[in-house]
Parts: structure tokens; sequence; C-alpha cells
């Protein structure tokens, strides 16, 4: 394998590339600007252990010292769990933070970015970033959205984020044409709960019918599908309580002249202060979830790739 010498890979994931072992790539924005500590931390070692009880190699992404990381130490995750200043990595900003040696978390469009570049095929995340609230005074779109469209590698998610506009998410989601499978459901997750009947996409009950979609849809498009993947019903919040704790936040948040980037990690923080850490436990328990999902369908992926 050849990849630039800005890549530091551990020696786990480097061998498991190296022999085709099932790998399950994970962002690090979740953890330094979408969760609390020490909640973070333990989290993250929950997620990674799903991964593995699954059979794949987790392979969290972040940047640090002009290196892009992949794989880490207990040591490394604890560092990144407890640091202060750290920035949000989408996609764009990768050659930047880089260059400046900054240390950088992965969102989603910038995990899928480093996952593509090593061969990587499949990865865990909660929720993917969309289309914000209000999108028609101000266009605030994700990169999440297009580098979905172009990825090589398959995303497994909770859906988008239940404090975006999810109907415009989803129409841009079709859009771009972004192949889109619901994982036992035939509904459209919305992070905290199990969402709306899907406009569009197809139902798969089993990690091996995700694994030759993947291969199709790369032979077909040379992208790989959105895979969603419903919260279990029983920790799943009603959405006319969600939708309250939303408004109230964005509110919150115009008032304070919160924008851009910082609009959801600070949506995220006061609902779950609202809800009494009722998010909290529901954003743990989809984590989990998806992780494990991906590394079942890693597996099958590593079952029929030559």
């Amino acid at each position: 394998m050849s990849y630039p010498d800005w890549f530091e890979i551990s020696p786990e994931v480097e061998q498991a590339l190296k022999d085709g072992a099932p790998v399950v790539a994970l962002e690090s924005s979740v953890w330094c600007q979408g969760l609390p500590q020490p909640f973070n931390l333990e989290t993250a070692l929950e997620m990674e252990g799903q991964v593995r009880l699954a059979g794949a190699i987790p392979a969290l992404t972040w940047l640090e010292n002009g290196k892009a990381h992949v794989g880490c130490s207990r040591e490394q995750l604890e560092k990144l769990c407890q640091a202060q200043e750290v920035k949000k990595v989408g996609a764009g900003d990768i050659p930047g933070v880089l260059a400046k040696a900054d240390m950088g978390a992965t969102t989603v469009s910038g995990t899928l970015v480093l996952g593509d570049r090593l061969g990587i095929k499949v990865f865990a995340t909660g929720g993917i970033g969309g289309v914000h609230r209000d999108w028609s005074k101000q266009l605030d779109v994700s990169a999440d959205l297009l580098q979905l469209s172009r990825s090589r590698c398959l995303t497994v998610c909770s859906g988008a984020k239940s404090v975006l506009d999810i109907s415009t998410t989803l129409e841009k989601l079709e859009s771009v044409s972004v192949p889109l499978l619901l994982y036992g459901t035939d509904n459209f997750p919305e992070f905290y709960n199990e969402g709306k009947t899907a406009p569009f996409g197809t139902r798969c009950d089993q990690p091996s019918e995700v694994a030759r979609a993947l291969q199709l849809s790369l032979e077909l498009y040379g992208r790989a599908p959105l895979v969603v993947n419903p919260i279990p019903k029983e920790y799943g919040i009603h959405q006319d309580k969600l939708e309250n704790w939303v408004t109230e936040g964005l509110f919150e948040a115009q008032r304070k002249g919160i924008e851009g980037k910082a609009v959801t990690p600070f949506l995220l923080s006061y609902v779950a202060e609202v809800s009494d850490g009722q998010t909290l436990d529901a954003n743990r328990v989809l984590l989990l979830h998806n992780a494990h999902l991906a590394g079942l369908i890693a597996v099958a992926v590593s079952e029929i790739t030559p």
C-alpha cells in the first residue's frame, strides 16, 4: 500500500488494510465537539468495542502535528477527548489544518476523505449533517452531503441530525443521487427517533445485502451508498418533545449570535441540558448501534471482495 508521508496509520490498521481485513473508519468530531467529558471518552471506547465485537478493526481519524492519524491508542484517544482547542475539520479544511500542524477533529466529510484515500470501505457515525433550518434566509448546507455523493466509503448512520431541516436534506440527497439503503426499516431515521416513511431508498435487512449493494454501487457509479439505521425504539425520543427543545435552542443560538459550523454542536449541547441527559443517552445508544452494524457490514464486504 502506498500513501503520503503525512498519514500516520496505527500498526493495527495498517496491517488490516494490507491483509484486506475489515476496517471501520470513525470520526473524531463527535468526541471533541459533540459530547461532553467524560461521557465522550466512555462512549468512544464503547463504540470501538462494538466494531471489534462485530469482527472489524476500528480506525479513528484526526489531525495532529501535520499528520492525518488513522487508528489510535488508548492514550491518544484520552488526549483527544480531553483537548480544549480542537478545530472542527470538514473535507475542505484538511489541507490547511495539516499545513499549520493544528489539532483537528474530523467530521463526516473529513473522515470520508481520509477513509477514501486509504481504501477503507465502511464508516460509522451518529448522524450526517445536512441542510440547516431557515436555509432560505441563510444557505447553510453541510459538506457531508456533497462528500457522500462522491465517496467510495459506505456510511452507516441514524439518518440526519434532528436539529436540521430533514425534508430538505432528503431532497438534497436525492438531487445529488446518493444511493440510499434503509436498514431494517421503511423510514428515514431522524437521529433521536425512527423518523417518517422514506420518500426514496431501498430496504435491506442483512449485512450481506448491504455489502452486495455497495459492490454494485461502486461498479455503477463509483460511489458508495448511505445506510440509515434507526435508533432502537425503546430509546427513541418523541418528535413533538424534541421539536420543542430544538426550537428553544435555535432561539438561544440566534440570541447569542451563533452561526455556521457552531450551530449544530450548540444545539446538541442545549437539548442535552434541557432533556436532563435524555438525548445524551439516546446519542450513545445510536452510536453503538451504528458501530456494530458497520462492523458487520465491513466483515460482509471483506467476504465478497477479491
